[in-house]
C-alpha cells in the first residue's frame, strides 16, 4: 500500500508542514514506523518535536 505522510511542527498556535512524502508499506503500522524514522531524522535544534499525519495514498 502507498501512504502519504505529512510531517509538521506547531509554531505558536499554528501548524506548519515541514516535509511531505509517499512511502510504500505493507501495513499501517509499518507506515507509521517509517514516518517516525523520517521524523526522527528531521529533529534538530529548530524542530524539537515533529508530529505526522498518515493516510492511504489513492491514485
Amino acid at each position: 500500500m502507498l501512504f502519504e505522510i505529512d510531517l509538521f511542527v506547531k509554531v505558536k498556535n499554528n501548524f506548519k508542514t515541514i516535509h511531505s512524502t509517499i512511502v510504500f508499506a505493507d501495513t499501517v503500522t509499518e507506515g507509521r514506523e517509517k514516518a517516525s524514522e523520517i521524523a526522527n531524522s528531521l529533529i534538530s535544534k529548530k524542530y524539537k518535536e515533529i508530529q505526522f499525519d498518515i493516510q492511504e495514498f489513492i491514485v
